[in-house]
């Protein structure tokens, strides 16, 4: 049986891109497998535009980290943390590749 652990999204910063200012967001979704013991945790990290007339437009850039699925075989009592501190790396990471 599968269940849904975490379904989040950061803001990290900000970046101007010919001019309009975006918003640097990591993402997490993860999932447990109960009968597999399986944590899956989907990374992803995207550029929001702050612009009213592009709400809900994601896109990319070069510098950003591809997205990344980790997998980890964790008790059902461990995953929520497990998956914490998977998105916290993540963040990190994301961060840090954040042109300053």
């Amino acid at each position: 049986m599968l269940h849904a652990l975490l379904d989040a999204t950061q803001v990290l910063g900000t970046v101007e891109i010919d001019g309009v200012t975006h918003e640097v967001c990591a993402e997490a979704v993860a999932n447990h497998d109960r009968r597999e013991n399986k944590l899956t945790v989907n990374l992803r990290a995207f550029l929001r535009s702050e612009q009213q007339t592009h709400i809900g437009e994601t896109a990319s850039a070069a510098w950003l980290p591809a997205p990344q699925t980790v997998t980890e075989h964790v008790e059902a009592g461990e995953a929520h943390e497990v998956a914490s501190d998977v998105f916290a790396s993540w963040r990190h990471k994301v961060d840090a590749a954040i042109p300053r």
